[in-house]
């Protein structure tokens, strides 16, 4: 055994990076024995997080790029939209997370051990970790793992954001470079919910991403042919590279991930139920929920206490279920989100922070058979537990 601490965090991915970061800016938490357990082999998971929010925030310096319009389109529709005091955000992941291992080298009570783990131990007052050609204990370990039982479980997965994107230049000048490409349904998988999503750096260069929010993968080759073709043809681009490649798979789904909760080890991140499980989005979210965790420890309370939101997990709950029950629907449904309601009440809606009255107001337009039939299903299930 080769030490003890009060925290040991397991993955220093984006919700692990919140909470060190938390830990660190804390008094109540800022001496704590923490150690940060990653083999820190990342250059096949770079990705783009992003995100919106108003005026200032608490990570520009670390932003590669800000947008104050986006672009929604489909077939018969190509609306451009003013953020209305937002900016929309993109963060590196490698910026954020070394930002994080920078700010904690200068604490000489964090400890970075750079292997993975292969096991963990709990016992009445702290947990061993086993990891490569060692191990250390913790009073509390926050583990950014899925739990393997997860994916055994039939219902635990409604849906998954799975996509494949491209950061490609281009001779030309051919990208408006303060608007994103939020959602293009012009170009789709027949059946799904699948859509371009295009982050330009310049004028010349931008992240072309294919995403789908479906129940099935699909094979490499069908990112590429969708987004040589959205390339050739919508973006009327002949000759390009390809800079960089990102891709990845994420769960969608209202899931209770409590339950893989065990006395001193709590989950974090994916592995929490950290992303917004109607559109995928995670770092905002990992942010305040983080915060939340750091002060509940603080003040001795459940570390899940306040996460999570049950009115908006309802909310989250219907629309995944009425994607999964008709995938093509998605286009339609969001569609009607994006043209029919001012975009700071949606932003306001998916950072949960509406009023009933305002979500009434976004969530009419959206009704339809399987919105109210599914309504009524979690409804009444909310009453038989």
């Amino acid at each position: 055994m080769d030490s003890h601490y009060d925290i040991a965090i397991i993955g220093l991915g984006c919700a692990g990076s919140h909470v060190l970061l938390e830990l660190l800016s804390r008094t109540e938490t800022r001496d704590l024995n923490i150690v940060v357990l990653d083999d820190f082999s990342r250059e096949s998971m770079h990705k783009t997080w992003s995100y919106w929010e108003r005026g200032a925030g608490k990570w520009d310096t670390l932003v590669s790029n800000t947008w104050q319009y986006a672009y929604f389109k489909n077939t018969d529709v190509d609306k451009k939209i003013d953020l209305k005091g937002y900016t929309y955000k993109s963060i590196d992941s490698p910026d954020f997370i070394n930002h994080a291992l920078e700010k904690a080298t200068a604490f000489e009570n964090v400890t970075f051990i750079k292997k993975p783990v292969l096991n963990c131990t709990v016992h009445d007052t702290f947990v061993t970790i086993n990891y490569a050609l060692g191990s250390c204990t913790a009073s509390l370990v926050l583990d950014s793992r899925i739990d393997p039982d997860f994916f055994k479980k039939e219902d635990s997965i409604t849906l998954d954001q799975h996509f494949k994107g491209w950061v490609i230049q281009s001779e030309q000048p051919v990208f408006e470079t303060n608007a994103i490409v939020m959602m293009d349904y012009r170009l789709r998988d027949p059946g799904t919910t699948s859509f371009m999503y295009v982050l330009p750096h310049n004028a010349h260069t931008a992240l072309v991403e294919f995403t789908y929010f479906s129940k099935k993968q699909v094979a490499d080759s069908v990112y590429d042919d969708y987004m040589n073709q959205y390339i050739k043809d919508y973006l009327s681009i002949d000759s390009f590279k390809i800079l960089h490649t990102e891709q990845g798979s994420i769960p969608m789904t209202a899931h209770d991930f409590a339950i893989y909760n065990k006395p001193l080890i709590h989950k974090i991140g994916t592995a929490g139920g950290w992303v917004k499980p109607s559109t995928g989005y995670s770092f905002k979210s990992s942010e305040s929920k983080a915060a939340q965790l750091v002060s509940n420890y603080i003040a001795g309370r459940n570390l899940n206490q306040n996460l999570f939101s049950k009115k908006f997990r309802f909310y989250d709950a219907i629309m995944l279920d009425v994607l999964a029950e008709d995938n093509e629907r998605g286009a339609a449904v969001f569609q009607n989100l994006y043209t029919k309601q001012p975009i700071e009440n949606i932003f306001a809606f998916l950072d949960e922070e509406t009023s009933f009255k305002q979500e009434i107001a976004i969530m009419l337009p959206l009704t339809s058979w399987p919105f109210i039939k599914f309504f009524f299903k979690r409804f009444s299930q909310l009453f038989k537990k």
